[in-house]
């Protein structure tokens, strides 16, 4: 085990032939003695000595005049050996545990101690080695020796000594010289077509890292890309070459370009802008596709196509001669539309040219034949003029635009406007408009004609209308480019006193609300407007709408709106009613701004809960965190928050009773437009929770005429000792869609069998009280108040004089009495339709009885029961407040009619 390396192995079998087989060597060393011989009788041990193997004694000291303690010498005693191989693992004589192995035949044959010494000719230990590095190399360490895991023994690849099957190779470099056994060993340059040792095509690279340094033999090496070619990458795995080689191998005309990795090289369209083309000048580096993110970019390529389309190209851009109209406005005025992005052109549409002009095929305006708008215009006066009935002969109107069409809404009439000039005239179709559009240009035969609440209506048509063309700009501003048919009449004086000029033509109209919606016809609601030219709100003045347009504006005076196109409508219903409703039935037509929601109160509902009321509907996804949106003074603090229309009600940690807290509201709550809470107008004071006083209707009298000035009177019966702050008092019109609010009661301690007095629209002209007595009965001097009772102002409107519901409520809402009044007197369509749900409601709530009528629910003429005769009847009330009234008669409330009576009032004293 002398010689390792392969070439040294050649250099030794050569010796051995000529030493050997020539002169009849038998030793090199006592190694091979034993090998040879075995192992030599007991105390005795072999020594090679002139490559001859001899038996010594293993204790004989050396002889005086041998140099070797051989065979005596002829001079006097020679010197003695320093060691001598005793044993074939442990440590020979004369040697130590560091250096154990004696080489006898060393140190001119006087022996030296050795690291290790190559004690076993095949595979097991050597001597003064361990069992991880087992094989002595005696010529290491400068002939010390040096123990090793495996020894390059083989040449060629084969399996070297120590090494298993699996990794036969020794790379004899590795743990400073101790060795490890490999699977292979990178030996061939890197540039080279030669395999590395141990391993052979198509796998001829070892990969010397892999398998945890035992290396693997691959196509390819991962990390440094060894074995792949060009702009190549290795795969993981190392069994491929991945991705394009340089730009030749690129061979699909669209990704021309071989990208260098990271990750791998692939084909793409483009690496930088060099590979790109006038319409897709920019290279995206991300993607390595050509596109275009900016107009500058399309600008400086060559070509006309200077606008970017962001869009185009699957979203990587694309240069072209317009994106948008306004490219082409502003390269040349007379051709302001895209045309698909290719071409600016006059018009794609009708819509582009003017209302006497087609868009022919070639995308330009040119007249339109036989139209006349002026003849058009005197076609539909002389409609108007024409008398109700059948027509005879015939009228016709040619060339008429559909300025808008009238859905089915309610009971109201369907049909279209037909106008042919800016401030018309116009007229009113009642026809199916089933198949036909805003914009068209259509004739008509008009065969009969009726009045439809005072507007002139084409009743009766001759023939289906026909269609001339189609798609023009007809609800554009008569200012505008192309010119439309509507006109801007908010400055306006005479919309109402001068109608017939202004019925059914196309208006745009801006203004503010000052109503709020109101029912107009099945379907509809109304409000009186004011405009610029219209400073007065009148009846005879209106914004006709589609309740479906309203129902989630939360519409309310002071609420701006423009009307950007629609119809003048009319509603005369007798000889002395001529009202203007300008309409709109559609979201698009109207817009509306209204004021910002502000906190208008808040009052403590229990101990741990606070009523904060708004002017306007609260949005219940803007209330997200009622501990921020909410906050309190005097350590009072929200832990949650409930939105119920105009109110939210906050959890609060626990008041203390009447003491005084001011609640802020957080810009972060809006209305249902979106509108956040403004400041000012974003806190408001209370009391910390205090009993609430339970009070029933008492007496009533809704019939003060306008003469004595509307100012009905409404008594209250406290039947439990509380306060009152924050309790409504309501009617609930028969006909209307919501509660009206007659009064909200102030902060007052009351007592068990006081008497409330609540005054509507007090005049102090009239010697009304116009504030509330808060600390005394007494307090106000006022001649129509009641010293015996407290004497609350309501709120500047009436009672509705006719069949409705009115009840007292908490500050919660709860209702704590109810009371159904009824006109007898009234008969036929005068009774309103709304009261019969009205009275059912209370009666399914337990406030009032008989829970029903005759079994079934409450209805107008059914017997012997109806809604009539179980309600009280008010008809008797005197038209001033020192005249009947209707009051409470019975000792103890039945909530029933019998409860009630009218007679002389007796308000302020007991009943």
């Amino acid at each position: 085990m002398l010689m390792r390396v392969w070439t040294q192995a050649l250099c030794a079998a050569v010796c051995v032939l000529v030493f050997v087989g020539c002169g009849g060597d038998e030793c090199v060393d006592q190694y091979d003695c034993r090998n040879d011989k075995g192992e030599p009788p007991a105390g005795q041990v072999y020594v090679c000595v002139a490559n001859k193997c001899e038996l010594r004694d293993v204790n004989s000291p050396g002889d005086g005049g041998t140099p070797d303690g051989g065979e005596p010498g002829p001079g006097d005693a020679g010197p003695n050996t320093v060691c001598r191989d005793t044993a074939l693992v442990g440590i020979d004589q004369g040697c130590t545990a560091e250096v154990p192995s004696c080489d006898a035949a060393a140190n001119g044959g006087l022996g030296q101690c050795k690291v290790c010494g190559d004690s076993d000719k095949g595979d097991g230990r050597d001597q003064g080695c361990s069992t991880e590095a087992p094989f002595c190399d005696p010529s290491a360490n400068g002939g010390n020796g040096a123990c090793r895991t495996c020894l390059n023994s083989a040449a060629g690849g084969a399996q070297d000594q120590g090494c298993p099957a699996a990794a036969p190779l020794c790379d004899s470099t590795v743990g400073n010289g101790v060795g490890a056994c490999k699977v292979c060993l990178d030996t061939a340059a890197a540039d080279s077509t030669a395999a590395d040792e141990g391993c052979s095509a198509p796998t001829a690279i070892c990969d010397a890292a892999a398998a945890n340094g035992v290396g693997a033999c691959k196509i390819c090496v991962t990390d440094s890309n060894e074995g792949c070619t060009g702009s190549q990458t290795c795969n993981a795995q190392g069994t491929a070459c991945e991705g394009c080689e340089n730009n030749a191998s690129c061979t699909n005309p669209s990704t021309p370009i071989c990208k260098p990795p990271p990750p791998v090289s692939s084909c793409v369209e483009c690496i930088d802008n060099s590979s790109c083309s006038d319409a897709r000048p920019a290279c995206n580096t991300g993607t390595n596709l050509c596109g275009c993110t900016a107009d500058a970019q399309c600008a400086a390529a060559a070509g006309t196509s200077d606008y970017c389309d962001t869009s185009a190209s699957n979203g990587r851009g694309e240069c072209r001669v317009c994106v948008t109209n306004a490219h082409c406005a502003a390269q040349d005025s007379s051709k302001p539309f895209c045309d698909n992005a290719t071409a600016c052109v006059q018009c794609l549409t009708n819509a582009g040219c003017s209302l006497t002009q087609v868009c022919n095929a070639s995308k330009a305006c040119e007249a339109a034949p036989s139209v006349d708008p002026a003849a058009t215009s005197a076609q539909i006066q002389a409609f108007l003029n024409a008398p109700s009935g059948i027509l005879a002969p015939v009228l016709a109107i040619n060339n008429a635009f559909i300025t808008y069409i009238k859905p089915a809404v309610g009971t109201d009439a369907t049909g279209f406007f037909l106008q042919a000039q800016a401030n018309g005239p116009a007229m009113f179709v009642s026809y199916d408009p089933t198949g036909l559009q805003v914009g068209d240009r259509v004739s008509i035969t008009v065969a009969e004609k009726s009045l439809i609440s005072g507007i002139d209506a084409a009743k009766t048509l001759q023939a289906a209308p026909t269609i001339e063309a189609r798609g023009y700009p007809v609800q554009n501003l008569n200012t505008a480019t192309p010119a439309g048919l509507a006109v801007d009449v908010s400055s306006k004086s005479d919309l109402q006193s001068n109608l017939d000029q202004y019925e059914s033509e196309l208006i745009a109209l801006t203004g503010t609300l000052a109503t709020a919606p109101a029912s107009s016809g099945s379907g509809h609601v109304a409000m009186q407007i004011t405009t610029q030219g219209m400073q007065t709100a009148a009846s005879t003045f209106v914004l006709r709408l589609a309740a479906t347009l309203t129902s989630e504006l939360d519409l309310a005076p002071g609420c701006q709106f423009t009307l950007k196109a629609g119809p003048m409508w009319r509603f005369t219903p007798s000889a002395t009613s001529n009202a203007a409703q300008p309409s709109a039935y559609t979201a698009p037509d109207i817009t509306f701004t209204c004021p910002a929601p502000k906190l208008v109160g808040a009052v403590a509902a229990s101990a741990t809960e606070v009523i904060l009321t708004f002017d306007r509907l609260i949005a219940p996804a803007s209330v997200t965190n009622a501990a921020q949106q909410f906050t309190f003074n005097n350590g009072l603090t929200a832990t949650g928050a409930e939105v119920d229309g105009k109110q939210i009600t906050v959890t609060t940690s626990s008041q203390t009773s009447g003491a005084n807290y001011t609640v802020t509201v957080a810009a972060s709550v809006t209305d249902t437009a979106g509108t956040p809470v403004p400041s000012p107008g974003n806190t408001a004071t209370f009391k910390g929770y205090r009993t609430q006083a339970v009070l029933v209707l008492n007496e009533v009298n809704p019939n003060v005429s306008t003469a004595n000035g509307n100012r009905d009177l409404i008594e209250l019966k406290v039947l439990s000792a509380g306060n009152t702050s924050g309790m409504t008092l309501v009617q609930e019109p028969a006909n209307g869609s919501t509660q009206s609010l007659l009064a909200t009661l102030p902060d007052v301690s009351v007592q068990a069998g006081d008497l409330i007095v609540i005054h509507m629209s007090p005049d102090a002209a009239r010697g009304d009280a116009t504030t509330s007595e808060t600390t005394a009965k007494n307090e106000n001097t006022a001649t129509t108040n009641y010293p015996e009772a407290w004497d609350f102002v309501g709120n500047a409107t009436h009672i509705v004089f006719s069949n409705q519901v009115l009840r007292i409520k908490s500050v919660a809402g709860a209702t704590q009495d109810a009371v159904p009044f009824a006109r007898s007197d009234l008969t036929g369509t005068s009774r309103p339709s709304g009261f019969p749900p009205r009275l059912q409601a209370a009666q399914a709530e337990g406030l009032w009885l008989p829970a029903n009528c005759n079994g079934e629910l409450c209805v107008y003429d059914t017997t012997p029961q109806n809604a009539v005769n179980v309600s009280v009847d008010w008809k008797n009330a005197g038209s001033a407040q020192t005249g009947v009234s209707i009051r409470r008669v019975g000792a103890t409330d039945t909530h029933q009619a019998s409860d009630w009576a009218s007679g002389p009032q007796s308000f302020g004293l007991p009943n």
